[in-house]
């Protein structure tokens, strides 16, 4: 017993040391409106063009370390389907996403000839903040196309690295004190 009390304490002591050592995953939710031109007809689309992407204006849509950016101006760069990756789809103040993938999850059609559909995929999350690290993103544009143009939001939220690390060092102490326990 006093052996594995001194375990999880000295876990613990490693854990806040290493913690306050590195930089910290971005959290946070952040939501994007624009306007785009797409080319290409469905289910063939071969590219997309931004236009003027606004970071939501709405506080419940940027949380975490995005907030304070509501209404700021967002850089997305035009993506053609089949351009390498990874790909730097948006940019804001001190971040920076990039795509690793594309998919074209559904385009159905919609009220007055037009398409509605939703364009997603994953990447990273990089900011010039030394203070916080690179994270795993997921990212998806829902829009409504009529015409050639889509009006469109975008969300991009992190991955729960941290949960995840965490969830597997304490199935790492189970297992030992199982181990511990059937010899």
């Amino acid at each position: 017993m006093k052996k594995f009390i001194t375990l999880i304490t000295s876990s613990f002591l490693l854990f806040l040391a290493t913690s306050s050592a590195y930089a910290t995953p971005i959290e946070g939710v952040i939501r994007f409106t624009g306007s785009a031109t797409v080319t290409g007809t469905y289910p063939t689309i071969s590219s997309i063009a931004f236009t003027d992407t606004y970071v939501s204006l709405t506080d419940a849509n940027v949380t975490g370390d995005f907030d304070g950016l509501e209404g700021w101006a967002a850089t997305f760069t035009d993506y053609t389907f089949g351009d390498s990756l990874p790909y730097v789809l948006w940019a804001v103040d001190s971040f920076t996403f990039t795509a690793t993938n594309f998919s074209i999850d559904s385009l159905n059609p919609a009220l007055g000839g037009g398409l509605t559909g939703t364009i997603s995929g994953s990447g990273f999350l990089t900011s010039t903040d030394p203070l916080l690290d690179t994270t795993s993103g997921l990212w998806a544009i829902t829009g409504e196309l009529l015409n050639g143009q889509v009006s469109f939001s975008a969300t991009t939220v992190p991955a729960p690295a941290g949960a995840a690390l965490l969830g597997l060092s304490l199935l790492g102490f189970g297992f030992a004190r199982r181990n511990k326990k059937a010899k």
